[in-house]
């Protein structure tokens, strides 16, 4: 499976991975999976109505929009020379 991290989320397996808390990168998204799937058993994690999701969108500052949308580039395609 080809995995897609972006320089700031690599910067932090690198950081953990440093604590020596954790062996290597495959454990931290090991451990960070563990934690998703905690919160989806202790949570309804339902999508939000549609209604509720244009509130918040007309709601958030520029600033955001302008991290939502470098979160989404990031994590739509790898950068130059991010998988070699």
């Amino acid at each position: 499976m080809a995995t897609i991290i972006t320089p700031p989320n690599r910067r932090l397996i690198q950081r953990l991975v440093k604590t020596g808390r954790f062996n290597n990168y495959s454990e931290v998204v090991r451990y960070g999976l563990e934690l998703v799937r905690r919160e989806i058993e202790r949570e309804d994690l339902s999508p939000y109505p549609e209604s509720v999701l244009g509130k918040i969108y007309r709601e958030m500052t520029a600033e955001e929009k302008d991290e939502e949308a470098r979160m989404a580039r990031g994590s739509g395609h790898p950068s130059p020379g991010e998988l070699g």
